[in-house]
């Protein structure tokens, strides 16, 4: 079940983002089971991954621009 490359579960997409912490279970209890919160790129599903697995980091800048225009 380790992979060493992001793949979506549901459409099979390859370009996973890390996703915000949401409650304390994800903040506090996932790292210790070596978890965290991943985004599929493709069709935005939201799902727990290895913190092994390489995922691309959040682009805070195009949300922040989106959101203003």
């Amino acid at each position: 079940m380790l992979s060493k490359q992001f793949q979506c579960r549901d459409c099979g997409g390859l370009a996973g983002y890390r996703s915000r912490r949401r409650s304390f279970i994800e903040k506090y209890l996932l790292p210790v089971l070596l978890l965290r919160p991943v985004r599929c790129g493709d069709c935005f599903r939201r799902s727990y991954r290895p913190l092994f697995v390489p995922v691309r980091e959040r682009n805070e800048s195009d949300v922040t621009n989106q959101a203003a225009a």
